[in-house]
């Protein structure tokens, strides 16, 4: 992992996650390109004198600027590449062009709990980022403070499709040497043995555990196994399904992303 895009709105979870960010990056020996999307309000355009417009949209990338520097430079030891004020009205399309067209390897974003308006809409902007960029993703949740990765849980349904994930993940645990669970949540009681619907004879990778645990709701046993195992951080592949199943995972996200202090780290085809 060379190259880390990290979006901010300057807020203090920004800021939070941006500590968060600068030391995985230095764990991981990689640069931090800051950036923020900003646009213009709404306005009439038409008895405006000839490149008004224009002289407010460098005013405003000049301000941007110097935002994204004092943003920086709260965190002086980050591994920072280049600052990106970036022009655009559909912040979450804009995020995702940049991926694509920067050849990002990681997302890292700051989240809080959606409890008023203007969380719900920058949720949205997270949560679209975690469906669409390209990359992996990895949601810091306001309370999250930086400590070594220890411990990685991935949730699983045991599946080959999982396999290029999984092939991430573990060369993201190997850099930041944390050891990887796992975990399969079962919300049928009449399951009975793992080895009625779980096949490990050709799972081609190593790990340190795995477990099935038996919840009511996915939410709730994660929720668990993430406390009992004193989990640093909890992975999930979101594969390209049908739409319901989309939905399911989206709501799934959205609980482990916004209400949970657990750093979670998302991959998708």
């Amino acid at each position: 992992m060379k190259k880390i895009l990290f979006p901010t709105d300057f807020s203090e979870t920004a800021a939070n996650a941006f500590r968060y960010a600068s030391e995985l990056a230095k764990a991981c020996d990689a640069t931090i390109d800051v950036v923020n999307v900003y646009n213009l309000p709404v306005i009439d355009a038409t008895n405006l004198p000839a490149g008004y417009v224009e002289q407010m949209l460098d005013e405003k990338q000049a301000l941007v600027q110097e935002k994204l520097e004092a943003f920086a430079a709260a965190e002086p030891d980050a591994p920072v590449g280049e600052l990106k004020p970036l022009y655009g009205v559909f912040i979450p399309e804009e995020i995702r062009d940049l991926v694509r067209s920067g050849n990002y390897e990681l997302v890292v974003m700051g989240t809080r709990g959606e409890h008023n308006r203007v969380e719900k809409a920058l949720g949205s902007i997270t949560t679209f980022t975690m469906m669409n960029a390209g990359c992996p993703v990895l949601a810091v949740p306001e309370g999250a403070a930086w400590h070594d990765i220890d411990y990685v849980a991935f949730a699983t349904d045991f599946l080959p499709h999982e396999q290029q994930a999984v092939a991430q993940l573990m060369d993201f645990a190997k850099k930041v040497a944390a050891e990887v669970y796992f975990v399969h949540v079962e919300t049928k009681p009449t399951v009975g043995s793992m080895q009625d619907y779980v096949s490990l004879a050709h799972y081609p990778y190593k790990f340190t555990e795995f477990s099935i645990v038996n919840s009511p709701t996915v939410q709730e046993g994660i929720d668990n196994f993430i406390r009992e195992k004193h989990i640093d951080l909890l992975a999930l592949y979101i594969p390209k399904r049908r739409l319901w199943e989309r939905l399911f995972h989206s709501s799934f996200t959205k609980h482990m992303a916004f209400h949970t202090k657990t750093p979670l780290l998302v991959f998708h085809e």
